[in-house]
């Protein structure tokens, strides 16, 4: 005798379908949340609108001083203040990295 009798069969069915609703139930929806809402001071709304607003002229970056970076050094270049010569680059042979 093998397989499962009509009424295995039916008690498994409504456990597969108890698990579904289950298993669906446990997923949140964005109008059920987790949390209650959180009540903000005026003040404190205020700055978090203000910084969640993406209006351009609030990114804008201004430089405060002007940096000067140093030049990249190859081989081959010579340091002007000592006189050395950048030595060149060691070989690597059939090596990636």
């Amino acid at each position: 005798m093998s397989g499962y009798t009509p009424d295995e069969k039916l008690r498994l069915q409504q456990l597969r379908e108890l698990r579904r609703r289950w298993l669906k139930d446990q997923e949140l929806s964005p109008r059920e949340p987790v949390l209650p809402p959180q009540r903000l001071g005026v003040l404190e709304g205020f700055w978090n609108k203000f910084l969640q607003n993406p209006t351009p002229w609030k990114n804008t970056v201004k430089p405060y001083a002007i940096v000067e970076r140093k030049p990249r050094l190859f081989p081959g270049d010579t340091i002007l203040e000592t006189g050395e010569v950048i030595p060149p680059m060691k070989d690597f042979p059939d090596q990636h990295h």
